[in-house]
């Protein structure tokens, strides 16, 4: 039987498997490492962790959850950035401290302070000197961060650090500094010395880009203090007994499967339009349409971004990857070149552990397939 649950209002269909992956570090392991959550755009992620965060984790005593998605905010320096997770205790803000869960006592760079934890929101509540220091970078963010780690530890809590979408962090410099250092980079440093080197806290980093996995997996240092696990679209017989439970019949849902597989986003959006359309929905032109718009995203990108030679490797790409479903990754400049191209525009996705490059959805393969024909 299909688990559906109502989340937001939204049916939540069918992760146990990745709810019990994750519980199961969460409740019986110590913190070793970074744990990277990796998918393709659209395969429900972010809902999936909120849905844990929200209906799992909160509602433990023993877990302090902090919760941050970066893709909502405008990150453009390292002011934006400190912003996020720290708020002075000033009059304006006072009114906060009614819902405060924690309030503990630190000492960092010598500087004596106070930091709140409310109950709601990811930032900590900090004493006015103790803002102005972080601001004029008299002291340091992660020091700091990490003192409260050590504080909630002694309290009996466990923390745990979700942070998705974190690349939006690149490129930012933790200025002001003779020597400039990138913030994602100390970031990190942090990050890993809460998991491995003290098991002090749970850290979770959930992204939909797998250019900077591969980046990671393949190019790095984090690689060996990081465990890999990857969220994909819903298998076939989960969305099988989805579309029946919506009454479909099995023609249709083979129909469906063929032009949608198992990407959430796309599914839904397709049970919205027949509740819109109601006995005037007609599926076959419905999926067809959603084919030609795959199609046309495709085409614009090859005209956006790829010049003449481009445009031929990544014809012969896509004529690969139709036929097969894939293709291996490749030490190749060119070929590399144009599937980073089109793995930003969100047409292709990097298997790094697999070595490999498929279609970011079901739907972006039916569109190749309309590309290729007309271009013959």
């Amino acid at each position: 039987m299909l688990r559906r649950i109502e989340f937001r209002g939204v049916p939540y269909v069918d992760r146990e498997k990745e709810e019990k992956f994750l519980l199961h570090k969460l409740y019986n392991e110590e913190p070793t490492g970074l744990l990277f959550i990796y998918g393709p755009k659209s395969s429900g992620k972010t809902t999936f962790i909120e849905y844990i965060v929200e209906e799992k984790l909160k509602k433990e005593q023993r877990f302090y959850v902090n919760y941050v998605n970066f893709r909502r905010y405008a990150i453009v320096n390292y002011d934006s950035f400190l912003n996020i997770y720290f708020k002075p205790i000033t009059e304006d803000t006072k009114g906060m401290l009614a819902k405060i869960k924690d309030t503990l006592k630190v000492v960092v760079s010598g500087l004596k302070g106070e930091v709140s934890i409310p109950e709601k929101g990811i930032s900590y509540m900090v004493s006015f000197d103790l803002y102005k220091a972080l601001q004029e970078k008299n002291v340091d963010p992660f020091d700091l961060m990490y003192d409260v780690m050590e504080r909630l530890r002694e309290k009996g809590k466990i923390p745990v650090l979700i942070i998705d979408e974190v690349q939006e962090l690149r490129d930012i410099y933790m200025n002001g500094e003779v020597r400039q250092r990138y913030l994602l980079t100390e970031f990190f440093k942090f990050l890993v010395g809460l998991t491995k080197e003290t098991h002090l806290a749970h850290v979770i980093i959930c992204t939909s880009s797998s250019i900077f996995i591969d980046e990671i997996y393949n190019h790095s240092n984090l690689a060996k203090t990081s465990e890999f696990y990857l969220f994909d679209h819903l298998n076939r017989e989960t969305t099988r007994q989805w579309l029946l439970e919506e009454k479909f019949r099995e023609k249709e849902v083979e129909l469906i499967w063929e032009y949608l597989g198992g990407c959430p986003f796309d599914l839904q959006r397709l049970l919205s339009s027949r509740r819109a359309y109601g006995e005037e929905f007609d599926l076959k032109e419905y999926l067809v349409g959603q084919a030609e718009e795959a199609r046309g995203k495709i085409k614009l990108f090859a005209i956006d971004e790829l010049d003449e030679e481009e445009d031929g490797k990544f014809t012969s790409i896509l004529k690969e990857m139709v036929k097969k479903g894939y293709v291996e990754n490749r030490k190749d400049k060119l070929f590399n070149c144009v599937v980073k191209k089109a793995v930003n525009r969100d047409i292709l996705f990097l298997l790094a552990h697999k070595d490999k490059v498929v279609f970011n959805s079901q739907i972006m393969r039916k569109g190749a397939e309309l590309y290729l024909k007309n271009s013959l």
